[in-house]
């Protein structure tokens, strides 16, 4: 008669966190003993593995972590990535206002002043409308000013004497 007889693993000393939800995954003891399944109980994810400890670092999917550890928070930084696309995804200023950045000021000014016109509360246009539009003319003269005053560092005075070696 073979008795079964349980050992606690290395595998059984781990726990496996989902990095898709930072939740810390159960874990199950496969039919054989060989297998160990890990579920996570927030995304509903099954991983399985022989040799979790070794195969499991290696998962982009999951994380190993040691007894006692609290589980990360990638919340921080979903936010800023989050935040990033958005700025990525929005339309650029000069597109807003339908101008180039080899249009010349009163090009750029005429254009805001044409778009203003249409897009006012006052004129019929929506409240959120005009304010896009505004940061979008703020971002382009800030833009603007910002090359001049690089360009006139670049630049010697005009006035000032020449060094010689």
């Amino acid at each position: 008669m073979h008795r079964r007889t349980s050992t606690v693993t290395l595998e059984d000393a781990i726990a496996v966190e989902c990095m898709h939800c930072q939740v810390v995954m159960t874990s199950h003891l496969g039919t054989g003993g060989n297998v160990r399944y890990f579920h996570c109980p927030g995304c509903a994810r099954w991983v399985s593995s022989p040799y979790a400890s070794d195969v499991l670092r290696v998962d982009g999917k999951v994380r190993t972590v040691k007894p006692g550890e609290q589980p990360r928070s990638f919340n921080p930084l979903k936010g800023k990535l989050g935040a990033l696309l958005a700025k990525l995804e929005k339309p650029s200023p000069w597109g807003l206002l339908g101008v180039s950045r080899e249009d010349t000021p009163e090009r750029i000014r005429a254009r805001y002043r044409e778009l203003a016109l249409e897009r006012h509360p006052d004129r019929g246009g929506s409240e959120a409308l005009m304010r896009e539009l505004n940061e979008a003319y703020e971002a382009v003269l800030s833009e603007r000013e910002r090359a001049r005053a690089s360009r006139a560092r670049a630049l010697p005075a005009l006035g000032a004497p020449l060094r010689s070696r």
